[in-house]
């Protein structure tokens, strides 16, 4: 099953038809392709720009799975984001910056719905815990910043008994400089919306 995350919310006042109507339009809107509908329960649209390499970001191409359930006077809307193939790999890198950033385009569309203030509740309380992201981004720079010591130390000891040891000492390099570089992204970012949300 392709990695994804799931977003769920209760729209008030609203039937199912008058919700499903309302996605469509914003998709419409949004410029997204609908792959697969059944009106008034189901919609899957295809969403964003193809050439946008971060996947986290709200423009990024994925695709977004509607699901609606009439619960009384109101509905239950769950949206599944699904990253595209090329950034799902990068996008698991950075599951916080996603969330916050897909929570926040949905919100346009939940204020579509009637939800005054949807935008700045999302930002405001987005979901994820940037404490806990700022932690596993150090974490990520720490191992990264290991790992490139662990290469150079293999590549200068190992140099002087087997020659051509460069290839092993190559791949503790790169993989540790990927590591922190993916450490401090997440770092900044987590940095970034923990000031954001304290204004």
């Amino acid at each position: 099953m392709p990695f994804s995350i799931d977003f769920e919310h209760r729209v008030a006042g609203k039937t199912a038809d008058e919700a499903f109507r309302v996605i469509a339009a914003w998709l419409q809107e949004q410029k997204a392709q609908v792959k697969a509908s059944s009106p008034p329960t189901h919609i899957e649209a295809s969403h964003g720009r193809a050439l946008q390499p971060m996947g986290w970001r709200k423009d990024a191409r994925k695709t977004i799975v509607f699901d609606l359930r009439p619960e009384g006077p109101d509905v239950l809307v769950w949206a599944r984001v699904i990253p595209g193939a090329l950034n799902a790999s990068d996008v698991q890198t950075r599951p916080d910056e996603a969330r916050a950033n897909w929570g926040e385009l949905l919100a346009e569309l939940w204020e579509r719905m009637g939800e005054k203030g949807a935008v700045q509740e999302a930002i405001r309380r987005p979901g994820v815990d940037w404490e806990a992201s700022l932690r596993r981004g150090r974490g990520m720079i720490s191992a990264g910043v290991g790992i490139l010591v662990i290469g150079i130390s293999v590549s200068i000891g190992l140099s002087l008994v087997i020659p051509n040891v460069y290839i092993l000492a190559t791949g503790f390099l790169v993989f540790g400089i990927l590591m922190a570089m993916y450490g401090m992204m997440i770092v900044r970012s987590a940095a970034r919306r923990l000031a954001r949300q304290r204004k």
